[in-house]
């Protein structure tokens, strides 16, 4: 099981390990996930919404906002047939199995709590294995026989065949512990997580932002705008808990024109660059993958590698396309299948470790 911090967009997050997760389970029944999601920054309701939204273009390319979704303009109230549509069981069947997979939780917001509420999951749906040893007596100081948590096999659940995803976003919004201040507050989090990963067996994914320093204009100056370590906001030690640190970069945001041989005028707020910062399992460090991003639906795709021009002008013609409301889907383009090697590392690769 994997900590990870991710540096970037929380829609890259839920992309990959929420919607992605899901999508393969309902393939391959005979695994499960489970998502407690710890939504810090929005309400779950804004979460669900933004599901919907994914569902709806990834089952029938159909392009609608969150906001469009809530129909709050009177003047432009959403299509029946789109909420008709979500009601099919066509699309229930991935509802249902949504609901089931992903928790989101917004009344636990300090480490404590969350890690209690997680510790509580894997005890009701596992149990601690214990072995013959000896601990400190809290009282007297001294060293006594006692039942302790067997390190070599702490952990058995229930349900062997379920993965357990641990979702928090962001860090920054973490409420203060008694007594700390928010760098302490986010390292605890962050040593809870090493816990819940190593004894409990959870994937433990902590969304954090880069610090607002970072983005001032004399890292400009020096081009060194690049999600890092270094970076990372509020408290910089969590990458050393990690076992992958990924970053994801939007050179449009600094109104850059190229970057690694793309064109960005052209992709403008479309194009997101996804690299490995630390990965102490595998080594890829520095491993760069470009990415086609929509916001409205929160889907990524791998980009064909710059030198091809037959595949990046069928990118900018899906982008047209889009423009004129008469898209396709982007599987319908062939952009995603026309390469099926990535431009530096093949990013999915990796993460089916996860659900192995």
């Amino acid at each position: 099981m994997k900590t990870i911090v991710v540096r970037g967009k929380s829609k890259f997050c839920d992309y990959l390990f929420v919607y992605e997760p899901l999508f393969f389970i309902l393939e391959h029944p005979e695994m499960r996930v489970k998502v407690l999601y710890f939504t810090l920054e929005m309400s779950p309701e804004e979460k669900y919404n933004e599901f919907l939204c994914h569902l709806l273009f990834r089952l029938d390319g159909i392009e609608v906002s969150p906001t469009e979704l809530k129909s709050t303009d009177r003047d432009h109230p959403i299509d029946e047939k789109i909420l008709e549509l979500l009601e099919s069981d066509k699309y229930q069947r991935y509802i249902k199995a949504f609901e089931d997979m992903v928790e989101y939780i917004d009344d636990q917001r300090n480490p404590t709590g969350i890690n209690k509420y997680c510790r509580d999951y894997a005890l009701t749906h596992g149990h601690l294995n214990f072995k013959k040893g000896k601990r400190k007596d809290p009282i007297t100081d001294e060293i006594i026989d006692a039942d302790v948590v067997d390190n070599d096999n702490p952990y058995t659940p229930d349900d062997p065949e379920e993965r357990r995803i641990i979702i928090i976003d962001n860090a920054s919004n973490l409420s203060l512990e008694s007594g700390l201040k928010k760098m302490e507050t986010i390292d605890k989090m962050s040593k809870y997580g090493i816990t819940l990963r190593n004894q409990l067996k959870f994937i433990f994914v902590l969304i954090q932002h880069q610090a607002q320093a970072q983005e001032g204009i004399e890292n400009q100056k020096l081009n060194k705008l690049k999600p890092s370590s270094d970076g990372l906001a509020d408290c910089k030690t969590t990458t050393r808990d990690a076992n992958m640190v990924i970053g994801l970069y939007s050179p449009f945001k600094y109104g850059l024109r190229e970057y690694e041989g793309y064109d960005i005028t052209k992709f403008r707020n479309h194009i997101r660059f996804m690299e490995v910062i630390e990965d102490r399992d595998y080594g890829a460090n520095g491993q760069i993958c470009p990415l086609f991003f929509d916001g409205a639906v929160s889907t990524f795709y791998e980009l064909p590698r710059p030198d091809d021009r037959e595949a990046l002008q069928r990118v900018y013609n899906y982008m047209e396309s889009r423009k004129s409301k008469t898209a396709k889907t982007f599987f319908s383009y062939g952009i995603n299948k026309m390469n099926r090697k990535l431009h530096r590392w093949k990013i999915f690769h990796k993460f089916a470790t996860l659900f192995k």
